[in-house]
């Protein structure tokens, strides 16, 4: 509510105000929450029942400027495609006191936007970007990413221009994937994509070290909103930084 008041309708004061007392009534609960739980006898003492009446008293005024300011200002002025956002970004978010969260029906499209591409920018359902933007992006992940689609085609790699941990030979784009592997290996590779083109499994998990370090590639099913089967996703990640961050 805070931002689209303030953005769209020019009244900052939610923003800047309310937003921040929210955020400072919550981490003085939180405080209390770990205190008291860590010792039970502290919150018999009276500085922790008098933060903790205070702390109340705060969000029983905000309650009252939500009800009587917040919310008619929202409601004078929101217009509905805005409150349906608002009610798709509710079925992302932890429910509060109220469970199960009633749901809008007519804020839901039945079919999700479709992505396309104009004058150079790629529409997708939750953003826009350019073409050079998302190549960028692609290229910026901590991991080394290869795309094969529904007919088993090398169709993609991500590149950094950092040593990968497995080469990809620029010739092996538009040719089958099984073309890529020694032929022991070709039968299990696929056993694997057809297990995900027929539903069998979407997930596929080998652990290994390689030049010193614990690696974990990852195989996965691509399927679009309506569960048909795209692809594969081959994602190959160096886990050494979990691996000292948990030795600490």
């Amino acid at each position: 509510l805070y931002p689209i008041l303030k953005m769209n309708y020019g009244f900052s004061g939610p923003s800047d105000v309310m937003w921040s007392v929210d955020d400072e009534i919550r981490d003085t609960l939180k405080n209390l929450e770990k205190r008291g739980l860590a010792s039970p006898a502290v919150r018999e003492t009276p500085q922790w029942q008098e933060r903790l009446s205070s702390a109340l008293t705060r969000a029983e005024e905000m309650i009252y400027k939500e009800k009587n300011i917040l919310f008619p200002l929202c409601a004078k002025n929101f217009k509905e495609e805005e409150w349906k956002s608002i009610a798709r970004d509710f079925a992302h978010m932890e429910p509060c006191l109220i469970v199960p969260q009633p749901r809008w029906q007519e804020a839901f499209p039945q079919e999700k936007q479709e992505s396309s591409l104009s004058d150079g920018i790629i529409h997708l359902p939750t953003g826009l970007l350019t073409v050079k933007e998302l190549t960028a992006l692609l290229n910026t992940l901590p991991f080394e990413i290869t795309f094969v689609d529904a007919h088993d085609i090398n169709r993609y790699w991500n590149d950094d221009g950092a040593p990968k941990l497995f080469s990809r030979p620029a010739t092996a784009l538009g040719r089958e994937v099984y073309t890529c592997h020694p032929p022991k290996v070709v039968p299990m590779v696929k056993n694997l994509i057809d297990s995900f083109r027929t539903g069998k499994q979407d997930l596929f998990d080998v652990w290994m070290e390689k030049n010193g370090e614990p690696v974990l590639v990852r195989y996965m099913a691509v399927r679009d909103a309506k569960g048909t089967f795209l692809g594969t996703l081959e994602i190959v990640q160096k886990m050494g930084f979990a691996k000292e961050h948990f030795a600490k």
